[in-house]
């Protein structure tokens, strides 16, 4: 990983920053939120989290974001955000993505799936307000798919997933987010997502701990984890809906 982070940062230190036709900064980096046009004096004695955010339109900054305040001195060089080319799409996807961070790595006393063991017991609401907990799904195979809206394959893959609902109707599909009921419906609309939508499910969110979007898990009539994957592909939902057939048989 240290190996990754150090090429990540060779590759941004020579593209450099210039000044943009229409007057824009092209900037080079963003700190806590603050842009940066040049290589700063970052802090020394607080590791960051080291990771590149996207504009939405093919353009990336090197993001940097420290569990501290970041000192005057170096707050005074930082570039005004409508100043910066794509600011406010940088500045909305950097705060997205971390907050995705932070939510997915707080503690929870939900404990994690483990394949082979009992579901944990769980309350969650839907994108209706309807609540859903373990025997509501009893006797009953349960697949559940976790998302967040900056997550690209999460997003592609929802129409596929919602012809899974029709493939299987007697088991119950669920998609889990820790967004609100707003955007949630938006999204889910805007990609033909079908599935039951549960919001706000800050808890099974902890499951993910840096391992990646989606996390899909599928579990038998018995209330026992049968398969757990991070990540998408044909190949990996292809795994899915075998999992699902012999459950389902």
């Amino acid at each position: 990983m240290r190996y990754l982070v150090f090429f990540i940062v060779a590759i941004f230190s020579v593209l450099g920053t210039t000044a943009r036709e229409d007057g824009s900064i092209q900037a080079k980096m963003i700190v806590n939120g603050y842009f940066f046009k040049d290589d700063i004096k970052l802090p020394e004695d607080v590791s960051p989290n080291i990771t590149m955010v996207s504009d939405g339109q093919k353009n990336r900054l090197l993001a940097y974001t420290y569990d501290m305040t970041l000192p005057e001195e170096m707050i005074k060089y930082a570039i005004p955000v409508e100043k910066v080319f794509h600011g406010k799409l940088f500045l909305e996807k950097y705060q997205e993505q971390t907050e995705m961070m932070r939510i997915t790595t707080l503690s929870s006393e939900l404990s994690k799936p483990v394949v082979g063991e009992p579901f944990p017991q769980f309350c969650e609401t839907d994108i209706d307000g309807n609540k859903w907990t373990n025997e509501d799904v009893k006797g009953k195979v349960m697949v559940v798919n976790l998302w967040y809206s900056g997550c690209g394959p999460c997003r592609k893959e929802m129409p596929i997933l919602s012809t899974w609902k029709e493939m299987y109707p007697n088991v119950q599909f669920f998609s889990a987010t820790y967004h609100d009921e707003t955007l949630t419906r938006k999204i889910t609309e805007q990609h033909n997502f079908t599935w039951t939508h549960l919001i706000e499910a800050k808890d099974m969110m902890s499951w993910i701990q840096g391992e990646g979007f989606p996390l899909t898990i599928v579990v038998d009539k018995n209330g026992i984890v049968r398969h757990l994957v991070h990540g998408t592909s044909e190949e990996i939902r292809a795994s899915i809906l075998e999992c699902i057939q012999q459950l389902e048989q």
